[in-house]
């Protein structure tokens, strides 16, 4: 009776080792499987962080041309408007590293005063009444993923491939008709 128990005993032990190494396995390999996704998790997550930076500073240069170009409406009396213009819109531009704003020189179309069609402000002439103002700016961004030295949009670009045809990421412009 004895050699019965004993092999069907054993047997069964045997088995609950062999499912206590398979549970431990299994824990293993759920780590294991996070340490592979982890890398694309994080450059996902870093992406996400400099695509909400970039349009931050895209929303920022935009409202920054519309307060210039809010001013440039509202300057026809001021000897100097679009110094008065560009000052504002660099005032305007918080959290941007003003010296690498580029600002466009304001342009004019209309015969609303003796301003007439392509005048620039360093051209001369005084805004008039029923003029349009266009003010324009740009900033560049850097979109380079960190570890990896991949830009997804350098600065010195050529035009081709996956190259910016532009020395910057950013612009914005806006027209006024000047009151």
């Amino acid at each position: 009776m004895r050699r019965f128990f004993r092999s069907d005993f054993r047997p069964v032990w045997g088995e609950v080792r062999r499912a206590r190494v398979r549970l431990s396995r299994k824990e293993g390999q759920s780590l294991y499987e996070f340490a592979l996704v982890l890398p694309l998790l994080s450059m996902l997550l870093v992406g996400i962080i400099f695509g909400g930076i970039t349009f931050y500073d895209y929303l920022t240069l935009s409202n920054a041309v519309a307060v210039g170009a809010r001013t440039l409406a509202l300057s026809r009396g001021v000897s100097a408007p679009c110094t008065t213009a560009q000052t504002a819109l660099t005032n305007a531009a918080v959290n941007l590293n003003t010296s690498l704003i580029t600002i466009a020189t304001p342009t004019f179309t209309g015969t609303g005063g003796s301003c007439c069609a392509g005048t620039t402000c360093a051209t001369g002439g005084t805004l008039g009444m029923g003029d349009a103002g266009t003010m324009s700016a740009t900033y560049p961004c850097n979109l380079t993923i960190p570890f990896t030295g991949i830009n997804l949009c350098p600065m010195k670009g050529t035009g081709t491939g996956t190259a910016c045809p532009y020395s910057y990421c950013i612009m914005s412009t806006t027209t006024v008709l000047i009151e």
